[in-house]
């Protein structure tokens, strides 16, 4: 009975708390990119994206970045105005931007807007449509449509006699329109006039009518947003309205300007005092308003407008604060953290937490003492005033409610005893060296057995209360000079304690068993850090250890210990406290995130900031659960609560987009100069790059805003990647000087509860060549091929030709030289047959001529006899010699010589031939005799060649003169050059 009074208390107390802070908003301000801060209108088309409109231009949301619309002077397809006013998405998917000056329509593919002419010059306030019926806008207080089948604007009725502010249509289809005056009207489409309705008869006298929105609820209703009486509901059964939400707290009137239906009976309220989260069934409602305490509140009182992703999480436009954002809570993480007033912690960094019997959640910080958090979710703080009756010291580290009493331990400043009923101390103890006191001030850890025995660690020992003396005793089991910072008991009544550089220890005080694991370097199996954090036992009765350097699960059939870290996908090594949820799982404070863990499939979960803790870094001996199964960590940051039973899905499958296309870093733009895009790179499906264009990066983003941080990815470009690349936070790829030729990138992802989109976007990229490499250029080089080989083909076949000709021309002149040879031979031989006659005669004709004496007539003839007989002798000796030079035979035989005797005889031999000739031939001689080395022979035939030619080859007249000149050359006349010998 006992255990379940305090499980309702819980429960309510966590009720309570719920009910305190429910509303955790994201902020979207000109800081992260939007254009400007004033939102007045959100919309979220059917690809995902959402659209802001500001009062400085369009924004384009992908969960990550703004592409911003402005207007373009000159440029006739951007916007003309930059003041949006209202944004729609048709049933044919297409949007629509109203501006200050005119109606929009935006051709998504190359991101261009069209004017509607009808509309220039005018202000577009309000859109709708019902199903695929015509548009309805307003345009300067007057109501227009556009009619589809005609693809024209035209003014809506013709019995419009009143200013319009807002419109609507309700579930059959019936066009609602309220005006400035207070009217409600209805259209009545058969006789094309309207049915008024007044929404302030029945209300206090106010001194402006106006409304600023209506909007048709699930119920048959029409909520309508006024100046100055707040919100109506206006009943489409009875006709009839109700004032549902009219004065602030502080009783001044509520100006209401939009609306959104979340869930059930709960619809939002856009106001100028923040946002009312109103249930229209019931009347109540909670107003979110600003608080600058709060990083998660509402960022402006002056709300204008919403949306509601696909997902359910809420958009909320604001005047001055931008964009506001309330995700679905699939994870819900309650949050506790200072905001400088009673309704909060006092500190940031918590240390311990634990309940009492009261209901009471208690914690501890390490920077500004205890806190309680009652019942009734009120917040008290404990701080040292020093007094007696406060506590010692603002760094609590060791909490444990016991019965009454707060058990609060210090660092370095002792233990105190805290009265919870009266909230003051009554009992303190320090170290002291008397036998029975406490022998350290730094009180780590509190933990009663089931015994119901007190075990308190110290930086210097294990104590044990004695509740008779109320004083302490030494636990002798254990060492007395180590440091221990956490305490549990199994089953067995086994007590195991962490300790800092000690290892894990344990002692159980029936069987008198006690030990001691510590990590062994050599060995695998043992712990694996001295530097025990925490020791956890699961429901399966498995002991779990985490260190400063990994999580042990202890095997005591063999008393080994399997190691955990990161190198199993752990985010850190630096593993704190453990609890277990009611499915088995395991949650582990870390350094870098809180990690649920399923030890039997093996499955890790990280949370981190990014589905909305206060920080991922967790501290020591902080955390606790309750009967209800609520889950309390402690942080450097403050404290989180959850319930992971009630966790849900994200079955959302998110639809991933190129967003972006960079080549060198700089964007590619739509239908410019040397960018390939002619279509936005969303709706591209094929781009064809440059060969200078090779090195590019890409954008792309799942349309998933819960959670968004925690969205993964996974690419991969065919032709270059075997297998999908998986990525946890960026969302940029890069690649570098890509050869020319086709691929095609994929990329998918996948939300926040890890569901896949499996079908990836896919953009086809060809690389074109260089001219060098294009197809032109292989022709060219195939043609310029067969020409060189054909080239070289007539070339060898003509240098084989050539080679044939002359080897043709070696054998016809070896032929023509054996011919040669053989002649000279012939004649050789001739001369040789000739030579000896001629010898024999001339021996006989000298004998004559030198014996006998003959007769003077006998004589002449005689001589001139022997002197052709010398001739044919020379000659034959001539030819002789020849063959002897043509053979390397012939050598000349050099001896002293007359050589002005020579010339003599040679002038003489001569003479009578030149003057025959009637030719001028002179002999020039020194008048000493000149002797030279000579062979008189060779000499005599060289001399006698040249004058035999001289005078054979001169003209009459001409002159020959015969002498010997010094070394110094001769120079002949140019016009004698082609003349002389």
């Amino acid at each position: 009975m006992k255990k379940l009074i305090t499980t309702a208390l819980f429960l309510f107390v966590f009720l309570n708390l719920i009910k305190a802070q429910p509303y955790y908003f994201r902020h979207y301000q000109v800081e992260q990119g939007l254009s400007y801060n004033s939102v007045f209108s959100i919309v979220q088309d059917s690809k995902g994206f959402l659209w802001f409109g500001t009062k400085d231009g369009l924004n384009r949301f992908d969960g990550y970045s703004f592409k911003v619309f402005r207007s373009k002077p000159g440029d006739t397809t951007s916007l003309r105005n930059n003041v949006i006013r209202a944004i729609f998405e048709d049933a044919k998917k297409q949007l629509w931007v109203g501006t200050s000056n005119g109606l929009y329509c935006y051709n998504d593919t190359t991101q261009q807007f069209k004017l509607v002419p009808i509309t220039i010059n005018k202000g577009v306030w309000d859109m709708k449509s019902h199903g695929n019926s015509e548009i309805c806008f307003i345009a300067d207080r007057k109501l227009y449509k556009y009619n589809k089948s005609k693809g024209a604007f035209q003014e809506f009725s013709k019995h419009q006699d009143f200013e319009a502010t807002a419109t609507t249509f309700s579930k059959d289809g019936t066009l609602w329109v309220s005006s400035p005056d207070g009217l409600l009207r209805k259209y009545n489409k058969a006789n094309d006039t309207f049915t008024s309705f007044n929404v302030f008869k029945d209300s206090a006298p106010v001194i402006s009518h106006w409304i600023d929105k209506i909007y048709a609820t699930e119920s048959n209703s029409i909520l309508i947003a006024t100046s100055h009486q707040g919100v109506k509901l206006f009943d489409l059964a009875t006709l009839s309205y109700k004032d549902i939400l009219t004065f602030n707290k502080d009783k001044t009137s509520i100006y209401a300007k939009n609306f959104i239906h979340n869930e059930g009976d709960e619809y939002w309220v856009a106001t100028e005092s923040g946002v009312f989260v109103c249930n229209i069934k019931t009347g109540k409602y909670t107003n979110l308003r600003k608080n600058p305490n709060d990083p998660y509140a509402i960022s402006d009182n002056a709300v204008y407008t919403f949306a509601k992703d696909k997902e359910g999480g809420i958009w909320v436009g604001t005047y001055f604060g931008g964009v506001n954002y309330y995700p679905k809570p699939f994870t819900f993480f309650d949050k506790f953290f200072p905001q400088n007033n009673k309704r909060s912690l006092s500190g940031n960094a918590i240390r311990e937490i634990c309940n009492d019997k009261y209901g009471n959640l208690w914690v501890g910080t390490e920077d500004v003492g205890v806190n309680k958090i009652s019942s009734n979710g009120d917040f008290s703080a404990y701080i040292p005033d020093g007094s007696k009756t406060s506590i010692a010291h603002t760094n609590i580290h060791g909490l444990k409610a016991i019965g009454d009493e707060l058990w609060i331990g210090t660092y370095e400043q002792g233990l105190d005893i805290l009265d919870i009923k009266s909230g003051q101390v009554i009992r303190h103890y320090d170290k002291s060296n008397q036998p029975n006191a406490l022998k350290s001030n730094f009180v780590d850890c509190i933990y009663q057995n089931r015994s119901g025995e007190i075990l308190v660690g110290t930086s210097y020992g294990l104590h044990r209360y004695n509740k008779a003396t109320r004083d302490f005793s030494l636990i002798t089991q254990v060492p007395h000079d180590f440091h221990y910072t956490a305490i549990t008991e199994d089953d067995n009544g086994t007590i195991w304690t962490a300790t800092i550089g000690g290892g894990l220890l344990y002692f159980n005080a029936k069987t008198n068993r006690q030990g001691i694991y510590k990590n062994d370097p050599k060995s695998e199996n043992s712990l694996s850090d001295n530097f025990v954090n925490g020791v956890f036992i699961s429901a399966n009765k498995m002991l779990w250890i985490t260190t400063e350097n990994g999580l042990n699960q202890f095997n005591p059939s063999d008393k080994t210990f399997k190691r955990y870290g990161t190198k199993d996908g752990f985010p850190s090594d630096v593993f704190y406290k453990t609890e277990e949820d009611k499915a088995g799982n395991l949650w582990i404070s870390s350094s870098k995130g809180l990690i649920s863990y399923n030890p039997a499939s093996k499955k890790i979960r990280v949370y981190t900031t990014a589905n909305g803790l206060l920080s991922d870094q967790f501290n020591y001996n902080s955390s606790f659960q309750d009967a209800a199964g609520q889950i309390y960590f402690g942080s450097v940051n403050g404290l989180v609560s959850f319930n992971p039973a009630k966790f849900k899905q994200n079955t959302i499958i998110p639809q991933v987009y190129i967003t972006g296309f960079q080549v060198f870093n700089q964007e590619l733009l739509i239908n410019t100069e040397g960018s390939p895009l002619k279509k936005s790179i969303s709706y591209t499906d094929k781009i064809q790059l440059k060969y200078d264009q090779s090195t590019f990066s890409i954008d792309f983003a799942a349309l998933a805003y819960t959670d968004h941080e925690t969205a993964e990815y996974a690419y991969k470009l065919e032709g270059v990647d075997k297998d999908f690349t998986y990525l946890k936070k960026n969302r940029r790829v890069f690649y570098t000087k890509l050869s020319p030729g086709n691929y095609t990138f994929l990329v998918k992802g996948a939300n926040s509860s890890g569901v896949w989109n499996e079908t990836p976007r896919k953009l086809i990229i060809e690389i074109s060549p260089p001219f060098w490499l294009s197809g032109w250029a292989y022709l060219l080089y195939l043609i310029l091929s067969i020409a060189m080989v054909y080239a070289l083909v007539l070339y060898t076949n003509n240098k084989i030709k050539l080679r044939n000709k002359r080897r043709i021309e070696q054998l016809e002149n070896q032929k023509e030289k054996e011919i040669y040879e053989a002649k000279i031979e012939f004649f050789t031989q001739i001369t040789h047959e000739i030579r000896t006659p001629l010898t024999l005669i001339k021996g006989p004709l000298e004998t004559v001529i030198k014996k006998y004496a003959p007769a003077p007539e006998v004589l002449n003839y005689l001589l001139t006899m022997e002197k052709n007989a010398d001739r044919l002798l020379h000659l034959t000796n001539q030819l002789l010699d020849f063959r002897k030079i043509e053979s390397r035979e012939y050598s000349l035989n050099l001896m002293k010589s007359n050589i002005s005797e020579i010339l003599r005889e040679h002038y003489l031999r001569f003479k009578n031939a030149a003057e025959e000739k009637q030719i001028y031939f002179q002999l020039n001689l020194p008048q000493t005799e000149f002797y030279s080395n000579a062979d008189e022979e060779a000499l005599n035939k060289i001399l006698s060649n040249l004058l035999s030619n001289a005078i054979k080859y001169s003209e009459k007249g001409w002159r020959c003169c015969c002498l010997i000149q010094s070394q110094t050359p001769i120079s002949i006349p140019l016009q004698l050059k082609t003349m002389a010998f």
